[in-house]
């Protein structure tokens, strides 16, 4: 808080006010802060911010709803497959064995995120779980061709039982989602398959069970692909709740040009034409309301605030210098709740308002929260300013 005093609870900057409202963890949270956190049996927030995306902070985490359905799918075979590269080699220091420097990097990165996310009680959204994929993907890989290439009589039990192990999660994560379909039966019956090979032909029942393992993945793969996504806080497919995203509310569908809603096309037009010796397209106040921007063109667009416009990314004599060295020369800005002073002063004194644009820029959005996408109060309108 401003006078020192700390807070555990949900905090907020209401409309026309520079003043936080606060409230704490067990009580009501200040009206239009959404995901608060879990709701209690008397309807009151509490717990761990965006706890609906993510769940209450402990080692069973990533196996439980909701942060079960994002990349833990095979989490239970990299992890013993971290076990298998331990052992599959002699330990020596310095190391010296490829598949220990390769444990190294890929476990360690591994290991070091699923304890971080496991337990981190602060702001976390759930797509943030994509970090793991590459290193779970790496460490899967790993386990498999050393199980494959060994001529332990064991080798095979233990794949049979780490298989075991994971397809069991994978049943136990669909039924959280009520997402029992025909997938997974296959992959139930594929892994029988491969298990009452493994006494015939190892390399087929190998293979087998490895297909089993990624049956389930792949058809949560394809579900997310082609189900609605929430553009501001994407996740995976949810089952047949997959239309509500974390807060209950239908999610937004982007559109099919990938620029989302409140583009002006005029203006875009125009800022493209006229920026193209230039580096950036435009500096606006935070990533939320020129994320759009670079989607839509692919250009660079510079968020002045960070992303909720409150960071000191850069101030008016960093911008000055920009459109002297012909990095920048149009910037949206308006009239912005608790906004940077010097910068509203320097667009006064060194820029004009393209008056095609004054305060029509296509870029204000309505919501419940206590902000827009450009960092101020909702329906904030910004002008287009071209800067010398």
């Amino acid at each position: 808080m401003p006078n020192g005093n700390t807070i555990n609870g949900a905090c907020i900057t209401p409309p026309n006010s520079a003043e936080l409202a606060c409230a704490p963890a067990g009580g009501p949270a200040p009206q239009g802060v959404q995901n608060a956190g879990p709701q209690g049996p008397d309807g009151q927030g509490s717990g761990t911010p965006f706890s609906r995306e993510t769940g209450e902070p402990g080692i069973l985490r990533f196996f439980t709803s909701p942060l079960s359905k994002q990349m833990s799918w095979l989490l239970p075979f990299a992890l013993i497959s971290v076990l298998v590269a331990l052992f599959s080699a002699r330990i020596r220091l310095p190391i010296e064995s490829n598949i220990h420097k390769g444990l190294l990097l890929w476990g360690g990165w591994l290991l070091t995120c699923v304890v971080f996310f496991s337990m981190v009680s602060g702001i976390f959204h759930a797509y943030y779980a994509i970090m793991l994929a590459p290193p779970l993907g790496a460490m899967a890989g790993i386990g498999f061709s050393q199980l494959w290439t060994s001529d332990k009589k064991w080798a095979g039990l233990l794949l049979i039982g780490a298989a075991v192990l994971t397809l069991a999660f994978q049943f136990f994560a669909s039924y959280q989602y009520d997402e029992i379909t025909v997938w997974t039966v296959l992959a139930g019956a594929v892994l029988a398959a491969g298990s009452l090979l493994m006494v015939m032909t190892k390399r087929a029942a190998y293979v087998m069970m490895l297909t089993a393992m990624l049956i389930i993945p792949t058809y949560w793969t394809v579900m997310t692909s082609i189900s609605s996504q929430d553009v501001n806080l994407p996740t995976a497919y949810a089952g047949q709740s997959e239309q509500a995203g974390p807060d209950g509310q239908n999610r937004a569908r982007q559109g099919d040009d990938g620029r989302g809603p409140n583009v002006n096309e005029e203006m875009l037009a125009y800022l493209q034409e006229n920026t193209q010796d230039v580096e950036y397209l435009v500096a606006v106040p935070s990533s939320q309301s020129g994320a759009k921007l670079v989607l839509a063109t692919g250009r660079p667009v510079l968020y002045m605030g960070g992303f909720g416009g409150q960071d000191n990314v850069v101030d008016a004599e960093d911008l000055g210098g920009m459109v002297a060295n012909d990095e920048l020369r149009y910037v949206l800005y308006g009239n912005i709740q608790g906004g940077r002073e010097d910068i509203k002063n320097w667009l006064e004194t060194s820029c004009f308002v393209i008056e095609q644009f004054e305060s029509d820029s296509g870029m204000t959005q309505q919501n419940d929260g206590p902000q827009n996408n450009m960092g101020g109060p909702g329906n904030q309108q910004l002008s287009l300013y071209m800067c010398h």
